[in-house]
């Protein structure tokens, strides 16, 4: 049970786990993972620019 409600993230509500849901962090949880994407789409346009 503990696992479930800590670790294990649930597709049905945005790949968070329960406890993040119930505690209100979606939206802080969203936003850095938008965030670490965005930094990865510029690497991978740095290292493109570097190549060519």
């Amino acid at each position: 049970m503990e696992h479930y409600n800590d670790v294990r993230l649930n597709s049905a509500i945005g790949y968070i786990t329960p406890k993040d849901m119930l505690a209100g962090r979606q939206q802080e949880i969203h936003a850095e993972r938008d965030r670490k994407l965005e930094e990865a789409r510029k690497q991978r346009q740095i290292r493109r620019q570097q190549a060519a």
